[in-house]
């Protein structure tokens, strides 16, 4: 197989400047405010809509509740930008579980801090139901077996843990692993569903914002596990809406549908 190195040398540099125009678009943001770590994930996401769609776009501002999410500008005018993930019937299930997960690997970097490891950890049934008077307990015996795996010692595994994989890493790190992660293509009726929730607030927005001109709503899916749908792309999901402007954005590659 010939390799073509031109193509290659155009991926890197396409990837850095990709890279480079999504910082510009998200580090006034993170600079100018104490975010969250859910908080700044929420603003990478939206970075990379702006990317995708129009670069000229800028974020001013990312406020609090009750108003919308973000303030951005576009061709001199001021939007209100709702976003929210559309989560699938079993969500609960896999949220619970990859809470845990995280859970575990902050655990761990109390007990082993200057340890280097990437937990890659299956749970029996992709379900681990707890208590959350339980969950310190459960994440302090994940930790403790995922270091006696990386040290190769001989313990009991939990019975709720399927396995456990260790590789190389420069730093601690865990990953959820699902068996049956695949949830399936979003359905029409679950869009308009999750658009119609979100159409309610816009009243209240009208109301308070008065130098709004405009307001999206952007939905993501597709992060790779059963609590998010995939897009189909057989499918027409054009539907009327209050919002301005609809979209629906695939978090994994980015693909960007106009729903409104």
């Amino acid at each position: 197989m010939q390799i073509d190195l031109q193509s290659i040398k155009d991926l890197i540099k396409n990837s850095k400047k990709e890279k480079e125009g999504l910082g510009e678009i998200i580090n006034p943001i993170i600079e100018k405010y104490n975010l969250s770590q859910k908080e700044i994930l929420e603003v990478c996401q939206i970075g990379k809509f702006i990317f995708k769609i129009d670069s000229e776009i800028n974020i001013l501002d990312k406020p609090k509740p009750p108003r919308p999410d973000f303030i951005i500008e576009y061709q001199k005018k001021l939007i209100g930008l709702e976003h929210t993930r559309i989560f699938t019937e079993n969500a609960d299930n896999y949220n619970r579980t990859n809470s845990i997960i995280e859970y575990s690997e902050n655990i761990y970097r109390e007990m082993f801090p200057n340890d280097k490891v990437h937990g890659i950890i299956s749970i029996l049934g992709d379900n681990l139901e707890y208590k959350q008077s339980e969950k310190k307990a459960i994440a302090k015996t994940i930790a403790k077996y995922v270091n006696c795996v990386k040290n190769q010692i001989e313990t009991e595994k939990p019975k709720y843990i399927e396995n456990v994989r260790i590789t190389i890493h420069s730093q601690i790190s865990f990953t959820y692993k699902e068996k049956n992660w695949q949830a399936g293509y979003l359905p029409k009726e679950r869009l308009e569903e999750v658009i119609r929730k979100k159409e309610t607030r816009l009243k209240l927005y009208k109301k308070d914002e008065k130098e709004i001109t405009e307001y999206w709503l952007v939905l993501l899916i597709g992060s790779l596990s059963s609590a998010s749908y995939e897009l189909n792309e057989n499918e027409n999901y054009e539907m009327e809406s209050k919002f301005d402007r609809v979209y629906l954005m695939a978090d994994f590659d980015a693909k960007i549908t106009r729903i409104t």
